[in-house]
């Protein structure tokens, strides 16, 4: 049974902050007033005098009325524990996670406690923010000892781990100019793939689905179709990532002139939304139109027409993904690079 998924309390956040701040003697004394903490750290008052009443109660601070915080006591400094763990940081929530990405998580728990490491998992919104460094402080600071698995972050986040030195590994996509190690599936050749297999089929008007906020592992997506399309310039559906708004913008592209007879869907779910509209259409797959699945998932088995889809096994993915985790925890800095695995193609009626 896996733990339960964690969000941290922007109560313990401010408090962490606060700690090392107090440590490292950024105050001494007394503490700023509290408009003056609220604003610096971006948080309202309420969330500030809990964090206050926190430390409070440990005996850090002592209040008199009229007058400042008073600092009584300095935590000690916070030296470098050994590694002993690996947390999962995302920014979805545990059970929201495909049913692909909880097949690794688990096969890699079983290849860490082999090793003796458990494997946690915490959900944060600093790993999509474009400053999240202040939050990110806290939440390294509630996790001693750890091993960082970056999954689903954004570029700031994968760049203040890479910049902060500590040892992280991407479970998927790496943006441009972060130096670190991680795994990661070859969407440019699959998906480069993908429009051959279209072509080859009789797809004269190919187009890629695609949310419009990329991430690194959909603009790859993007530039391996339109690589193997060719001559054939593909157009691009992209939509917000909603079931509402997939539908806008595939009833945008199905109503004109020149609509697409061949789709590159990206991401598992986006597909059944897809293959349900065009029916709904009375689009005949694959006669009309073909699709193929970016990614994979146990529910398409049962869906028809059946998507072709490409697949990673979880086993392998994993098991790459702890080779590099346990580099770390023998004191060896793996080379920071993305390990490409090549996904397998699965046929379907679809095509």
């Amino acid at each position: 049974m896996p733990p339960l998924p964690q969000r941290v309390s922007l109560t313990s956040q401010i408090c962490a902050i606060l700690r090392s701040e107090i440590a490292d003697g950024t105050y001494q004394g007394t503490l700023p007033g509290e408009l003056v903490l609220a604003r610096r750290l971006h948080v309202g008052r309420a969330s500030l005098r809990a964090a206050l009443d926190v430390l409070q109660s440990e005996g850090l601070l002592r209040v008199s009325q009229g007058k400042p915080r008073e600092i009584v006591s300095i935590p000690p400094a916070r030296s470098n524990p050994p590694l002993s763990r690996v947390v999962i940081l995302s920014k979805d929530r545990y059970f929201h996670l495909t049913a692909g990405t909880l097949l690794w998580i688990d096969a890699l728990r079983s290849l860490l406690g082999n090793s003796g490491l458990s494997l946690e998992f915490t959900t944060s919104t600093a790993s999509s923010m474009s400053r999240p460094a202040r939050r990110l402080e806290a939440l390294v600071a509630l996790f001693p000892g750890s091993v960082w698995l970056l999954l689903r972050c954004g570029p700031e986040t994968q760049r203040w781990f890479a910049a902060r030195g500590l040892p992280a590994v991407i479970a998927g996509s790496m943006h441009a100019s972060i130096n670190l190690p991680g795994v990661d599936w070859d969407y440019f050749a699959a998906c480069r793939h993908a429009a051959t297999r279209l072509l080859a089929r009789g797809t004269h008007r190919p187009a890629i689905v695609i949310p419009r906020t990329m991430l690194a592992g959909d603009r790859e997506s993007a530039a391996g179709f339109r690589d193997g399309c060719g001559p054939h310039t593909p157009a691009s559906i992209q939509h917000d990532g909603s079931p509402d708004g997939l539908l806008r913008a595939l009833n945008a592209a199905m109503d004109r002139p020149d609509a697409p007879d061949g789709l590159l869907v990206c991401h598992s779910t986006h597909t059944i939304t897809v293959i349900s509209r065009l029916l709904q259409l009375g689009r005949r797959i694959p006669h009309d139109i073909r699709i193929i699945s970016r990614d994979d998932d146990p529910v398409l088995s049962h869906l028809l027409p059946q998507p072709a889809r490409y697949a990673v096994p979880p086993d392998p993915f994993a098991a790459r993904l702890a080779r590099l985790v346990l580099s770390w925890i023998h004191g060896k800095s793996p080379p920071p690079s993305s390990d490409l695995v090549l996904p397998e193609f699965i046929d379907g009626t679809s095509l």
